[in-house]
């Protein structure tokens, strides 16, 4: 009785589980991912790294200026990221300083790059660009970029 009881369970349990390895194929089958279609486009590579989408300008009162650059980033999430006190929206990117700035997830679709100014509302010029750049790079996704001419 013993015998009969465990073959049938052994085999409810092979039925069971070979149903659910088919309809686990068919799933799997209906939800390919085609890199061409649905990653390449997430993940493309720009021929620019600095290509600004947009910027987010408060050198008055920061000295502070950033460029949206990942493909993420959209007019209208642009400029809710810039509402405050003298902060000025724009589709241009931002303007040229020999200081640098801050890029954090290089390459990705979230891109931004925080550049820093040697003048407005609080300038990082001398020692204070040095410890900029090195709180910069001490961030695992981040790196300190200069701008390109």
């Amino acid at each position: 009785m013993k015998k009969i009881s465990f073959l049938l369970f052994l085999m409810t349990a092979s039925i069971f589980f070979l149903s659910g390895c088919r309809d686990k194929d068919v799933l799997l089958t209906n939800q390919q991912v085609d890199y061409e279609e649905d990653v390449k486009p997430l993940i493309a590579e720009k021929t620019n790294p600095y290509k600004s989408r947009g910027s987010c300008n408060a050198i008055v009162k920061g000295s502070r200026c950033i460029d949206y650059v990942g493909s993420l980033w959209t007019e209208e999430q642009m400029k809710l990221n810039c509402q405050g006190d003298g902060t000025v929206f724009s589709l241009d990117a931002c303007p040229y300083t020999e200081v640098g700035g801050c890029r954090a997830t290089p390459g990705t679709i979230t891109e931004t790059i925080a550049w820093a100014y040697n003048y407005g509302g609080d300038p990082v010029d001398g020692e204070n660009a040095i410890y900029a750049e090195k709180a910069c790079n001490a961030i695992g996704a981040a790196e300190w970029a200069k701008p390109q001419f």
